[in-house]
């Protein structure tokens, strides 16, 4: 168990925020971070508290990703460690062949270069835990497939990505997301 130091003027915030006797500063705290966790997600620069304006992007039409970096992600609910456009093509593929997929089906959908089993050449990377190879992708290409296997198999995609500030990207310095849903047996 943790503990926390609180100020009184904290403490006597929380106390308000108290419906009932069974209600401890715990419970109060939870419903508080309950709620925080319903609002739509609005990052925050740590040295500027100023909410971040992310550009909400229609998937089927995808803006020029080049020399965007990924900030947040998740495939079917699984977030990586700030990962790049492969790691998260890697991640779907992984989530398509957990949600019962073959190979097969899987290379129907895609527009990469994939094969079953480890491929030598080094310009593909290989998935041992499903014994698939994917040829690595630019940032444009792993993007539209990444959006094509979300939709065609109803497997959730949430990626925070930002442009860097320089002339000739195509949102300098901006930040963009691309949210698909997933379908409820994903």
């Amino acid at each position: 168990m943790q503990q926390i130091t609180i100020s009184s003027a904290t403490f006597k915030r929380l106390e308000s925020c108290i419906k009932s006797f069974a209600d401890t500063p715990e419970t109060v705290i939870n419903r508080a971070l309950d709620a925080l966790e319903q609002l739509p997600s609005q990052p925050v620069d740590v040295d500027d508290p100023t909410p971040v304006t992310e550009l909400q992007f229609d998937p089927s039409q995808l803006p020029d990703m080049t020399h965007t970096k990924i900030l947040d992600a998740a495939v079917a609910g699984t977030g990586g460690q700030k990962p790049h456009w492969n790691d998260l093509l890697k991640m779907m593929v992984r989530s398509a062949v957990a949600n019962g997929r073959t190979f097969d089906e899987i290379r129907q959908l895609c527009s990469i270069n994939m094969v079953s089993g480890q491929e030598g050449n080094q310009k593909y990377s290989y998935l041992p835990d499903i014994d698939i190879s994917l040829r690595n992708q630019n940032a444009n290409t792993a993007c539209r497939t990444l959006v094509t296997l979300a939709q065609n198999l109803g497997i959730a995609l949430d990626i925070v990505f930002e442009w860097p500030d320089k002339k000739g990207t195509a949102y300098s310095g901006q930040r963009g997301r691309l949210r698909i849903p997933g379908s409820a047996s994903s």
